[in-house]
């Protein structure tokens, strides 16, 4: 009764403490970037210098953005629904009945003065901005249905379980656990798989297999999809249709996905990977979620040095541990991308690190000279994981502080709280990085890293942390937006906060497509989220300046994209690469259609679209 008392009160006005606050951490960071691109690129490796000298003052902050809805303006006049009670509704209906063959890239933290872009009033503001009759298509994702007979196949029958030669498979299979890949996503385990192995190529019990045998099969016929993927495995796999084998196996898990069992939780892992698209990667994920937590996987259980004594048990429970943080952080990836609440959260799992974790921080470096994958030695190197958990714990505050159904109801001054608070713990995060991996505030053309001489492992590691930072800070501070603008004349710092702290999402956006030039290969998610995000400045800023080097930045991206090199990759890849253009590309000519910038000047008037131009 009483959570309900308090819920009923007025909401207080906002205090001029929480926002002065925010406003000077955002000025501690402009001030660290600013610094940044001042410095020249032979001293930018290293700006923990720089970070240091913030602790002696605030900076002065420079932005000179307005809002844009000029009073008396034809624009000021449209009528646009305000936030939804719910965040999550974020797709009209309309658009869900009649196609449900894409996906929109419009996620949970996409505003414009408390209007949500996935909403129909944000699809109407873009219209009338761009002065073009703009659909739910310009910002969508085809997704890839299945081109083989098997999509036509909702029956189990017996040429699903067929596999391919046995010892071609344990060709293809042996690359892989021989690669470095294996230590960046260790969804299978050497010894583990033996057994799967002997179990799917041993004879059937009778006309139909049983549930063990087909899980086996099943998770043997993606592994060879995941497999593939190893650039020494490619040669050998050409004459193995992998994406047959994935089609194959996502059938099978339609009839064993109420197996529980590790055969089945890999193969439900691996077909989340395969599914690029995040609304059929989240059919793969409930799938893994609820087999790993039933594994029993959840929960921590301290294990004896892992090594080639492990007895069978011991390896099962460690790496059933190893397949909870796989599913963890992509669960989290999931849920910022498209708003649903994530399926593993801290209150019912325990989030200790593995044994040893850190040491991949010390052996990653040197790895590409010295790995061999016939070394025992390397065998038993503690895996990585694709990221760092610590950070997908921080998605995790994200979407229950910005994202969730109760975050909707806080007023604009919690909002900028909640804000301050995940910035400040995502700067601790970055701060207990190594020096050597720890992501820079921003990148761009003059202080890119330079890759050439660093190992890959070392390289895609140090990127992926990069770019999951940029990501993360792009989410914090887009969603700022959510605040309406119209009521912040009562506290004059709200309406530079807002701004600002926009601005830094658009710094963290423009530095993820200069990665584009480091390491195109990881970031074809996280490219779809910064360009929306340079996109929506574009639209809301038309006549700044740095609109136009935004769209110079966009067609580059796309444009590098666009000329991949496409040998070795499957026809789904091929095709995905070729979406992942298309749209960085559409958005820019949207954002670049030349009758829209006179249409503003006209709506606006002369005498305004002046004045806008110099507040801008």
């Amino acid at each position: 009764m009483l959570a309900i008392e308090e819920r009923e009160k007025p909401q207080k006005k906002r205090r001029n403490s929480d926002v002065e606050n925010l406003f000077h951490r955002i000025q501690q960071l402009e001030g660290i970037l600013s610094r940044v691109e001042r410095t020249p690129d032979s001293e930018c490796r290293d700006v923990t210098n720089i970070e240091k000298s913030t602790t002696s003052g605030p900076s002065i902050i420079t932005s000179d953005r307005e809002r844009i809805a000029v009073p008396g303006s034809s624009l000021c006049s449209i009528n646009l629904t305000q936030t939804p009670a719910n965040p999550c509704d974020y797709l009209a209906e309309e658009y869900a009945a009649k196609d449900n063959r894409s996906a929109i890239q419009w996620g949970p933290n996409w505003y414009f003065n408390g209007i949500p872009m996935s909403s129909e009033a944000g699809r109407r503001w873009i219209s009338t901005r761009t002065a073009q009759a703009v659909t739910w298509a310009d910002f969508s994702i085809s997704v890839m249905q299945s081109s083989t007979p098997l999509a036509l196949q909702p029956s189990f029958s017996p040429e699903l379980c067929e596999l391919p030669d046995k010892d071609a498979t344990r060709e293809i299979i042996s690359r892989f656990f021989r690669s470095r890949f294996r230590l960046r996503f260790p969804i299978l385990d050497e010894v583990l798989f033996e057994t799967t192995m002997e179990t799917a190529y041993g004879p059937a019990d009778g006309p139909l297999s049983s549930p063990i045998q087909v899980s086996a099969r099943a998770c043997v016929l993606s592994a060879l999809w995941i497999a593939s993927r190893v650039n020494s495995s490619k040669q050998i796999s050409c004459s193995i249709d992998v994406d047959l084998c994935a089609a194959k196996a996502h059938h099978l898990l339609l009839h064993i996905a109420k197996d529980i069992s590790l055969s089945t939780l890999q193969t439900a892992l691996v077909l989340r990977a395969f599914h690029a698209d995040w609304q059929g990667a989240t059919f793969f994920q409930s799938i893994a979620c609820r087999i790993v937590c039933a594994l029993r996987g959840h929960l921590y259980q301290p294990s004896t040095p892992f090594g080639p004594e492990s007895s069978r048990l011991e390896r099962e429970k460690y790496h059933t541990r190893m397949l909870f943080w796989l599913c963890y952080m992509l669960d989290k990836d999931i849920s910022l991308c498209t708003g649903n609440p994530p399926l593993l959260t801290d209150v019912y799992c325990d989030l200790d690190l593995p044994d040893n974790y850190f040491d991949h921080y010390t052996y990653l470096p040197g790895l590409d000279t010295s790995f061999a994958g016939d070394d025992e030695t390397h065998k038993y190197l503690t895996p990585h994981l694709p990221g760092d958990p610590r950070l997908s714990h921080l998605k995790e505050k994200v979407c229950q502080q910005l994202l969730s159904a109760r975050a909707s109801k806080d007023s604009d001054n919690q909002l900028l709280v909640n804000i301050r608070q995940l910035d400040d713990e995502i700067e601790h995060w970055r701060l207990s990085i190594p020096v050597n991996f720890r992501p820079t505030l921003s990148i761009s053309q003059n202080t890119s890293p330079n890759a050439s001489e660093e190992g890959i492992p070392y390289i895609i590691h140090r990127m992926s942390l990069q770019l999951d930072y940029h990501y993360l800070m792009t989410v914090i501070h887009t969603t700022v937006r959510k605040c309406t603008i119209e009521g912040s004349d009562e506290i004059p710092d709200l309406h530079s906060v807002v701004h600002s702290s926009f601005d830094l999402s658009l710094m963290a956006s423009r530095s993820t497509l200069w990665c584009l030039r480091i390491l195109v290969s990881t970031i074809e998610e996280h490219a779809f989220r910064a360009a929306l995000a340079l996109f929506l400045d574009i639209v809301i800023h038309p006549l700044d300046s740095q609109s136009r080097l935004d769209l110079e930045l966009l067609l580059s991206a796309g444009n590098i994209i666009r000329n991949m090199p496409v040998r070795g990759l499957t026809q789904g890849e091929i095709a995905r690469v070729q979406e992942t253009s298309n749209f960085i590309m559409s958005s820019r000519d949207i954002g670049a259609a030349e009758e829209w910038i006179p249409e503003i000047g006209r709506t606006m008037g002369h005498g305004e679209a002046q004045v806008q131009r110099q507040r801008m």
